[in-house]
């Protein structure tokens, strides 16, 4: 196998990795949350447990691991459009990752059950500047442009 059908084979399974990773981003993101009458960590196990959807033991995952999601939800965004788009320059992946962040939280506000959050906003830029630095570091140590 050549060296540009190497390249190229890389290449689409990059872009393929971020198309499913977006699809799912927008799963996890925009999927309802069903609001249920009671807060009650009994109530929530108990729908948990009828309602088996992988998405919704997600969605009502304790405050702690959903805040750990958010710092890394947009990393794995900022890197792969960086492989998939590498002319395009890393401050308008950001600004563009930024824009996804913002998008998702204020479509929130007209999702049932999800709640949008300054808090989680700011978590998802900080998230970005982490692949920034992946990518910074990576063009590092392997003296590519990055």
């Amino acid at each position: 196998m050549n060296w540009f059908t190497q390249r190229s084979l890389r290449f689409r399974a990059v872009t393929i990795a971020f198309a499913l990773y977006l699809i799912a981003l927008a799963l996890f993101t925009f999927f309802p949350r069903p609001v249920l009458e009671s807060g009650d960590p009994t109530a929530v196990s108990d729908f948990l447990r009828t309602h088996a959807n992988f998405f919704y033991k997600i969605l009502y995952a304790n405050t702690t691991s959903v805040a750990i999601g958010n710092y890394f939800m947009l990393t794995p965004f900022i890197v792969m459009a960086h492989l998939v788009y590498p002319k395009v320059s890393l401050l308008k992946l950001f600004l563009a990752g930024v824009g996804v962040s913002a998008t998702i939280e204020i479509s929130q506000l007209f999702i049932p059950g999800r709640v949008s959050d300054f808090v989680d906003f700011a978590s998802n830029v900080l998230s970005l500047v982490i692949g920034l630095a992946l990518i910074k570091a990576w063009g590092a140590t392997h003296k590519t442009r990055a």
